[in-house]
């Protein structure tokens, strides 16, 4: 099984010639538009991260943000101010795509979250985790509409920029649903019989009346991995458990396995090992 995290830092020299990031600088020196530099024609590839109960998620972390140290002129893009934070926000979306921050998921157009600041750090940017949540067998091109904003006053929001991502073209093999295992019930062993005696009391014989103590209950610790709240684990678990990664509400119970305060990709695979093994 493969998992993805929400950030994740590379070589600036490598990525700007693998075209892995969106340059981010602005129009003019120290003001202007923000401004980013990337091929927005081209298709980012997702690949298959999980697939079970009737849906697959599938994650990339490329592109990433990354903020100009120095003045490109051939980018036509100048750097930012140091300190000068940054904000990605969604203006469209296909349904089934959606874009992580860390524990922050956007999927809605309005939806925004803060997504850095620069820094005068070589290599300094950040990867978000772009992800699509459809039907298993379900392929096609999802756009995601956005755009950069930021508090600082010297500088004005980005234009509307739209990238690609699709599953058409992956080039990794789907993930595999793993066969549970079987199960053996034991047979029952067989419970010796008693024959008892009844003895007769005395007519005059009172016998005591017992007093009830009424016992507290106890409320019940969630199952580890019980997502849906039945009082079991199972396959339907996942499927939550995959729906609350990509930032769906519902139900959490004993979805975060690990008890961090999150569900994410490691409840997922704490899951997922589990009922099919390691």
């Amino acid at each position: 099984m493969t998992t993805t995290i929400g950030l994740i830092l590379l070589s600036a020299a490598s990525a700007r010639a693998h075209g892995a990031e969106m340059f981010l600088g602005s129009t003019a020196a120290n003001a202007g538009a923000l401004g980013l530099s990337y091929d927005f024609t081209a298709l980012n590839v997702v690949t298959s991260t999980v697939s079970l109960g009737g849906l697959t998620l599938y994650t990339s972390v490329f592109p990433g943000f990354e903020w100009l140290q120095d003045d490109a002129p051939d980018l036509g893009l100048f750097a930012l101010k140091n300190g000068t934070p940054f904000s990605m926000q969604i203006v469209s979306i296909t349904a089934g795509a959606s874009i992580k921050f860390g524990s922050v998921t956007l999927k809605a157009p309005g939806d925004s979250t803060v997504v850095g600041t620069t820094t005068r750090v070589p290599g300094d940017h950040v990867h978000p985790e772009w992800q699509l949540l459809l039907p298993d067998g379900v392929t096609g091109e999802y756009t995601v509409s956005f755009k950069v904003t930021t508090t600082a006053r010297a500088y004005s929001e980005s234009p509307v920029y739209t990238l690609v991502l699709t599953n058409s073209m992956e080039q990794a093999s789907p993930t595999e649903t793993p066969t549970p295992r079987a199960t053996t019930t034991p047979t029952p062993t067989a419970t010796p019989t008693f024959t008892m005696t009844a003895t007769k009391l005395p007519t005059d014989t009172v016998t005591p009346t017992a007093t009830e103590t009424e016992i507290p209950t106890a409320t019940p610790i969630p199952l580890a991995g019980d997502a849906n709240c039945d009082a079991a684990v199972s396959a339907a678990d996942l499927t939550s458990i995959v729906g609350l990664v990509a930032g769906d509400s519902g139900p959490v119970c004993g979805a975060d396995v690990d008890a961090d305060g999150q569900v994410n990709e490691a409840d997922l695979v704490a899951v997922t090992d589990s009922l099919f093994g390691s």
